[in-house]
């Protein structure tokens, strides 16, 4: 049962960002994102092994890129790519991420992130954190600015 609501809030989790980013509007990203979203597109492309789902919010196909499980998600309406997202785990998330969320957030505990990337190769971080029963998804800027980008539902 706990192993299905942490099922749930992960769902939950990429389907507001996913909401929250496909809305959004911006400007180019940095040369490091761009060669990033060029490398996860020709990747997908050729990729023999994408495992593709739907839910009542996008489109998704599922691969492995560089040892990392990647996600391209399409828009309902139109089937355009919104983003891709990359899973991380470990120690993934860079030190100064971590040390950002640490400082705004002393005691919580960081149980996901993804790094997303828009189709303007814009790229932000998104680490869900969890404190006794409250679980918060954060985003990360690249100042090191922490914000809230949703309350979870508790388990």
């Amino acid at each position: 049962m706990l192993r299905n609501k942490i099922l749930k809030m992960k769902k939950i989790f990429a389907t507001l960002l996913l909401v929250a980013l496909s809305i959004a509007s911006f400007a180019g990203g940095n040369e490091a994102d761009k060669k990033l979203l060029s490398d996860l597109t020709l990747a997908l492309k050729n990729s023999t092994q994408v495992v593709r789902s739907s839910t009542a919010d996008y489109d998704k196909a599922t691969y492995s890129f560089n040892g990392k499980k990647v996600s391209a998600f399409y828009s309902l309406e139109n089937n355009s790519l919104l983003g891709f997202s990359i899973r991380l785990v470990g120690n993934d998330l860079p030190q100064d991420i971590v040390n950002a969320i640490q400082k705004k957030y002393s005691g919580w505990n960081i149980v996901d992130a993804i790094y997303f990337i828009d189709t303007n190769a814009r790229g932000s971080y998104f680490a869900q954190v969890q404190k006794g029963k409250n679980n918060l998804a954060l985003k990360v800027y690249a100042d090191g600015k922490v914000s809230i980008f949703s309350r979870m539902p508790s388990e």
